[in-house]
């Protein structure tokens, strides 16, 4: 009962992809509705199993809990999200632009991709077994490889498919070698057994130093951030959109298996360099952000900020509910702002910062949006994105890193001056001559309206994060 969820996602793919196949053209549109059916009936299967209580399947190999539930909610939100958002540029419903190549093609394979990246995610968070959990990371990685060089005739896309799996594939060896180390040192592969047997000494180090390295490429932790603003610049908008919110949480899911489940014993020796990293990528990833004409670079550096807050979490061992937290209220804002802007560029071709000038007077209620997403994103009050950032400061203050809540609060200030120069753009700055209004497809509408519901309500209703709360510390006393 308990791998239902990923059932029904596999069976959804392999539909979709069979519809590809046997559909004419004209009978292919329905794929996406299928899609959106299956994702929505694993999305509630993983609700009631939460309501449900913890259970294993696979004879043990994989288990279903609190911290697991929320994780497959955060990436089956991203996954449906992206289906929304891509229906458009699937159905060929987008401005052409000379000089651009932003079609996306093979409805059914595209769609394939996309859950079998879930399903890798989802089983990730589950695992139990260090060899199911990087072939679950591998999983939720090498898709991503190919939607990334989705547009095989755009030069921008391949070049950003080959840098990503040349660096991927880099990252995943040094992970696997991290984790062989660990294997050797513990003398087991089963998670919980090699928690037990670690000491922390200088292989131990090496190993934890190799797997951060791994998966602070997912994160887009500094310095292994290199890929994101070239890799978001090339992918089609919907990818980055999804590779945004589905990498980092697939990340997480990895960095919570080892830290709480094998290296609880040794977090709080290792919390001056979690905070040191912490520092080092909010402060880069802001600076440089500032800087930024782009929206897709100005986002792939927005991204790096936010994971330098994210994993202030790890700080503490209380900190566990903060991160699930804030990783659910990530998903629901960043697809708010990338909402708006894959609509933006369908209907105008236009993708730089002050291409966004008069949109408050042309479309008042999609510019409305995009500020609340922003102002999420930057952590305004009441909006979800305020309360998540509130959290990881207290478990950072309350870890005594005062110093570090003071650099996040400054760079929180300059994310908000940056996030203000689109704002800017929209209310103030004069629109361009003869803009009609521009018309949102049934698809966007509803993608942004879900995703600004969910970032509001998290903020304002308490309900979501005392539950996350006392199901990830139940999680965390179970893990030791």
């Amino acid at each position: 009962m308990y791998i239902q969820p990923e059932i029904i996602v596999v069976v959804t793919a392999f539909a979709v992809l069979g519809m590809e196949m046997f559909l004419p053209p004209r009978h292919r549109v329905l794929e996406t509705p299928v899609c959106l059916l299956g994702l929505s009936t694993a999305l509630a299967s993983v609700v009631y199993l939460m309501i449900q209580g913890d259970g294993n399947f696979l004879d043990g190999q994989f288990l279903f809990d609190g911290v697991a539930g929320w994780f497959k909610v955060s990436f089956l939100l991203a996954g449906l999200l992206t289906v929304l958002l891509s229906a458009d540029l699937l159905n060929g419903r987008f401005k052409i632009v000379a000089g651009q190549d932003r079609e996306l093609i093979h409805r059914g394979e595209f769609y394939t991709v996309v859950l079998f990246n879930l399903v890798g995610s989802m089983f990730l968070i589950s695992a139990t077994n260090l060899i199911n959990l990087y072939v679950c990371l591998e999983l939720a990685t090498i898709p991503l490889f190919a939607l990334v060089a989705w547009r095989r005739n755009d030069p921008l896309s391949c070049e950003a498919g080959l840098k990503y799996i040349i660096l991927g594939a880099t990252l995943s060896a040094v992970v696997l070698f991290g984790l062989g180390l660990l294997y050797g040192l513990s003398g087991s592969v089963d998670l919980f057994t090699m928690g037990d047997n670690l000491s922390f000494g200088p292989a131990t180090k090496l190993a934890i130093a190799m797997v951060v390295v791994g998966v602070g490429f997912k994160l887009t932790l500094v310095p292994f951030h290199m890929w994101a603003a070239d890799v978001y610049r090339g992918a089609p908008l919907p990818v980055a959109a999804y590779l945004s919110v589905a990498s980092k949480a697939a990340g997480l899911a990895f960095m919570f298996q080892l830290f709480y489940r094998v290296l609880g014993n040794v977090l709080l020796d290792v919390s001056m360099a979690v905070a040191v990293l912490a520092a080092v990528t909010m402060t880069l990833g802001n600076l440089v952000a500032v800087v930024q004409t782009n929206v897709k670079r100005f986002m792939a550096f927005s991204a790096i900020s936010q994971a330098g807050y994210l994993i202030m979490g790890f700080l503490a061992p209380d900190g566990a509910p903060s991160m699930v937290y804030y990783m659910l209220v990530y998903v629901v804002t960043n697809m708010v702002v990338f909402g708006v802007l894959v609509f933006y560029l369908n209907e105008t071709g236009r993708e730089e910062i002050e291409d966004y000038r008069g949109l408050s007077r042309t479309n008042p209620w999609i510019a409305l949006v995009l500020m609340l997403g922003l102002f999420s994103l930057a952590g305004i009050p009441p909006l979800s994105g305020f309360v998540g950032k509130f959290f990881l400061f207290s478990v950072a203050s309350k870890a005594g890193f005062h110093w570090l809540v003071a650099v996040a609060a400054v760079n929180s200030t300059i994310s908000l001056y940056y996030y203000l120069r689109i704002v800017r753009q929209m209310y103030i700055e004069p629109g361009f001559e003869n803009d009609p209004p521009l018309r949102a497809s049934v698809s966007i509408v509803t993608a942004l309206g879900v995703s600004t519901v969910l970032m509001v309500v998290l903020g304002i209703v308490p309900f979501f994060y005392e539950t996350i709360y006392e199901q990830t510390h139940n999680w965390i006393a179970s893990s030791h």
